[in-house]
């Protein structure tokens, strides 16, 4: 194991044996932010959806509090290195993972959720590689929110970049609930809220310790 990769695990506080490269760690969520999503919105009655789940770090801390949980992503590596570390952790009988687009159409029809956690793919801001403006290439975001809502549920969550404020989100969709997280007083992500996961409109923030 590379040093990076092992500081990575070390620094966040993922378990030792988890399976991912430096950059699909990286981008990963932090396991004490999963927790508390998992204190807020966890429900052993219904069926979570992560679209863009990569390595499977979401479900991994999510699965635990609902019924079944589905990970869908366009890489095919990716998605076996998510299933072998879903393996590890015992919660083959409640996860399904699915290979495909996340704005194809029969890929989304496909999927039965209660909640959907869209983690929008290129976030990650890679200045050092100069690409410029990384929304531009993520699905249109309100046509992928509207595809959601229509096929599966209103009840969604966006994992977003720190660097995309309120207004980008509010003006695109229109109420929501635009959750700061802060991870060792460090402004690390954003988390939006759709439909009834929304407990308070408007800008919200959370102070978490790593």
């Amino acid at each position: 194991m590379e040093i990076y990769v092992r500081d990575i695990i070390n620094r966040r506080g993922y378990r030792k044996n988890i399976k991912g490269d430096r950059f699909s760690l990286f981008i990963s969520n932090y396991p004490s932010n999963l927790k508390y999503l998992r204190s807020r919105i966890g429900n052993s009655e219904l069926i979570l959806a992560e679209l863009c789940c990569c390595i499977g770090v979401t479900l991994e801390y999510l699965a635990p509090a609902f019924k079944k949980v589905i990970g869908v992503d366009n890489d095919k590596d990716i998605l076996e290195i998510c299933k072998v570390n879903l393996q590890e952790v015992g919660h083959d009988d409640k996860v399904e993972l699915i290979y495909g687009d996340v704005f194809e159409d029969d890929i989304l029809k496909s999927i039965d959720a209660d909640i959907v956690i869209y983690d929008v793919p290129f976030w990650y801001a890679h200045k050092e590689e100069n690409q410029g403006d990384l929304r531009l290439k993520n699905p249109p975001l309100r046509e992928l929110i509207s595809k959601i809502q229509n096929y599966i549920t209103s009840n969604i969550i966006i994992f977003s970049s720190p660097e995309w404020d309120y207004e980008y989100f509010e003006k695109r969709l229109g109420i929501i609930e635009f959750e700061k997280v802060f991870i060792d007083h460090e402004h690390n992500r954003n988390q939006i809220y759709m439909g009834n996961l929304v407990r308070k409109v408007g800008r919200t923030k959370v102070n978490l310790r790593r």
